[in-house]
């Protein structure tokens, strides 16, 4: 049985939901606070047998399903919003104790999941049919979209309310079953997630949670010959794996970025400093659209710089429960190693560490001092790996075009910002950033659920678009009816 949260307490344990009921496991792990490094709870991990019972479940929930209209659908997820909205305070208190976000943060991102299910009800009643021309007279066509089946969906720590909302939502909508397998370091999070849409009308099993921190588990949601179709947020490398392994589903695949951020000379540096710092310490820069490679002329390079010192100055770094804290510890204390790794390299390779770089060490729990580094050479590691992390680097240009082709250069693809008060150079040069979505004067954190969300062709940053009417297109299979009319 799953109990209800308290931060304090440790005994209990939270569990799976599988077949209409919480499973409980011999095999468990600790959930980890990030503001304290201690544990406060811990989770029941799944077997691969229990993934076996959870896509049997799912699939003959879909049989049962398939022939749900849209309306009914789209009121299924209406229904798990208004779930959400109802409970979302306590909510936020179990996401911001278990990631680390401050509690404001964690309020809004489970508003906003609130509104993608409000939307994937919205989206599936406005993806119609078509009556395609034939040039048979004695037939007519129609061609309509259907669910696929079963999907496995694998999401991972960093938005642990909001990216699975992104894959469920559609999922619902548009007919389909999911298991649904979170980062198992905010399964706790997902725990209470399922158990608030138990109050929702839709039928329930069409959601299967799995939560195991086991890899070969996993492995075998993926692979399973009960499973369609695929969706997975998270790292590059565990998305080629997926792809590899998964050859023969549908795939989705929402992976990793190294944002490029171009600031002409012409800018307003305000703004620009502005919507950088959002980019490198809301969520403290743990977004896969987070602050990469910031490219900045050489002729307002120090006045940025100094900007971006002053912001990172005046965040408020502290316990995510506090209202007045604006960044929290980073989640996983492995991630510390990285940042300071990648500052590391890049001074040895000449670059200037402005403020931040270290570890903060009068706090118990992970926690990061925000971090800007400038002339950062194109030779760095923080010019080219995702960062994941509280840092800004600037990299100083005298040339627009070869600003353009250093925000090109690099395997990642997903999301760009340009910032310039020319609007005919904000379309002209935006247009040749290759990236799957790119922001004028705008951070590249910013999205909304109406807009098509993914990677660039040919990079590492995935296949396929969440959001809106495209993400309907993704959940969903083409199926043409000939009708022979004699």
């Amino acid at each position: 049985m799953l109990m209800s949260f308290t931060a304090s307490s440790a005994a209990e344990s939270f569990a799976s939901w599988i077949d209409g009921s919480w499973r409980e496991s011999d095999t468990r792990y600790p959930a980890l606070n990030p503001a304290t490094g201690q544990p406060f709870t811990n989770l029941a991990a799944a077997s691969a047998q229990d993934v076996d019972i959870a896509v049997a479940s799912a699939g003959a929930a879909f049989r049962k399903t398939r022939g749900a209209r849209p309306a009914t659908r789209a009121e299924w997820c209406r229904s798990a919003a208004r779930a959400l909205l109802a409970a979302h305070g306590e909510l936020a208190e179990v996401l911001s104790t278990e990631h680390g976000k401050p509690v404001a943060e964690a309020r809004g991102e489970i508003l906003f999941a609130v509104r993608g299910l409000e939307l994937a009800a919205e989206s599936v009643l406005a993806n119609g049919g078509e009556l395609p021309q034939v040039e048979d007279a004695n037939k007519r066509a129609i061609v309509r979209r259907e669910g696929l089946g079963v999907w496995a969906v694998i999401t991972p720590w960093n938005f642990p309310v909001n990216i699975p909302v992104e894959y469920i939502g559609p999922a619902l909508a548009s007919g389909n079953a999911v298991v649904w397998k979170p980062a198992p370091t905010t399964a706790v999070v997902a725990a209470k997630f399922r158990e608030i849409l138990l109050a929702a009308d839709f039928p329930q099993e069409l959601l299967q949670l799995v939560i195991t921190n086991e890899v070969e588990v996993a492995s075998h949601l993926v692979t399973h010959p009960g499973i369609a179709a695929v969706g997975f947020t998270g790292g590059s490398g565990t998305g080629r794996s997926i792809a590899k392994s998964a050859w023969d589903k549908k795939l989705l695949l929402e992976l990793g970025g190294n944002s490029p951020i171009v600031v002409l000379g012409d800018a307003d540096l305000e703004i620009a400093a502005a919507a950088i710092s959002n980019a490198a310490f809301w969520n403290a820069g743990q977004v896969c659209s987070a602050a990469g490679k910031v490219l900045v002329a050489a002729s307002c390079a120090d006045e940025l710089a100094r900007l971006l010192a002053k912001r990172a100055a005046d965040t408020v770094v502290g316990s995510p429960l506090d209202p007045d804290v604006t960044m929290g510890p980073v989640h996983l204390e492995s991630g510390i190693a990285r940042y300071d790794r990648l500052v590391a390299d890049a001074r040895e390779r000449g670059a200037t560490v402005v403020t931040g770089g270290e570890r903060i060490k009068d706090k118990d729990g992970f926690f990061y001092h925000p971090t800007v580094i400038t002339s950062v050479g194109r030779d760095a590691a923080v010019f080219s790996e995702e960062t994941f992390g509280p840092i800004a680097s600037l990299t100083v240009f005298d040339d627009e075009e070869d600003m353009i082709a250093a925000a090109n250069a690099g395997d990642f693809g997903l999301v760009g910002a340009l910032f310039t008060t020319d609007l005919s150079k904000g379309f002209r040069l935006g247009e040749r950033i290759d990236c799957g979505l790119v922001v004028v004067n705008d951070t590249t954190n910013y999205w909304e659920y109406s807009l098509p969300f993914g990677g660039a062709a040919g990079r590492h940053s995935g296949r396929g678009r969440l959001g809106g009417r495209w993400v309907i297109d993704e959940f969903s299979q083409v199926k043409t009816l000939a009708i022979d009319i004699r």
